[in-house]
């Protein structure tokens, strides 16, 4: 019975966590209202403050859940053989993917971007700039990138460039342009990172969607 009431309280918790995302996803934090989340998942205030006393553990909550998934996203491409330079282009063209398809990766992406500037929540930038940059000394030491550029600038260009094509796109297509506009950040960014000898590797790499491979 015990554990009955457990595996309950799990679901209620995750189904909470699934409602405010949808909420936070489209009136943002500040226009979220715990009366709408409420409604959304079908419980109790008293229930939702048991499992989260204010909006924003909830809004915590929703961001580990994004750093989860966005985690077991890097985590599946490096377990391949795939060049540390496509690990870099598939990472970020499943993220827009997930950024597109998922509402709890979706909510995360658009809390990171209002609550940065309040420190509320954990911040995963500086995580996923220091992942970019060992992916880029790897690209390095593989020929792959010209040895000429600084890998925590790459990085941070790589990191900044994907957050703020989410958010254009978001704002100027609902997302319908998102895989092309990641395609073509990746264009320019490649044309100059590339030594002259591999370029033949842009395309290809480039086309790996097309060819139904990321």
């Amino acid at each position: 019975m015990r554990e009955v009431r457990q595996e309950r309280a799990i679901a209620t918790r995750q189904h909470i966590v699934d409602s405010a995302a949808a909420v936070f996803d489209s009136d943002g934090f500040a226009g979220a209202s715990l009366g709408r989340i409420i409604k959304l998942a079908g419980t109790t205030r008293g229930a939702l403050h048991f499992h989260f006393p204010t909006k924003e553990d909830l809004a915590t909550a929703v961001l580990d859940e994004h750093n989860r998934r966005m985690s077991a996203v890097v985590e599946g491409i490096s377990h391949n053989d795939a060049s540390a330079l496509e690990q870099m282009v598939r990472i970020s063209e499943t993220t827009a993917r997930q950024i597109d398809q998922d509402p709890i990766v979706r909510a995360g992406t658009r809390l990171l971007m209002e609550l940065t500037y309040t420190g509320t929540p954990p911040i995963s930038y500086g995580v996923w700039i220091e992942a970019c940059e060992d992916l880029v000394r790897r690209a390095i030491d593989d020929g792959d990138i010209v040895a000429s550029v600084s890998p925590q600038a790459v990085a941070y260009l790589v990191i900044s460039g994907l957050a703020g094509i989410q958010m254009v796109s978001s704002v100027l297509s609902r997302r319908s342009d998102l895989d092309r506009r990641v395609d073509e950040m990746w264009n320019v960014l490649l044309l100059g990172l590339v030594p002259a000898d591999r370029q033949w590797k842009v395309a290809e790499l480039l086309g790996a969607r097309a060819r139904g491979l990321v």
